[in-house]
């Protein structure tokens, strides 16, 4: 996988890896935004989720929680 992103990015691979690894974290510390909220606040969420490549099936913890 890493040759791959190697071949794909070039030298900019492990750059690529290393944005999307502390998106991911910091999506996984951001709460949900809440209905009425901020919409600078909702898209600055909308763009870190997808910088950590959270789309399709991949949730937010609590985002999982409020779906059930």
């Amino acid at each position: 996988m890493d040759q791959a992103i190697l071949e794909l990015f070039g030298d900019y691979g492990q750059l690529v890896l290393a944005i999307v690894g502390v998106f991911a974290a910091l999506a996984a510390l951001l709460p949900v935004p809440v209905e009425g909220g901020s919409t600078v606040y909702r898209a600055l969420y909308t763009v870190v989720n997808w910088l950590a490549l959270n789309v399709g099936n991949a949730k937010n913890a609590s985002s999982a929680k409020t779906d059930q």
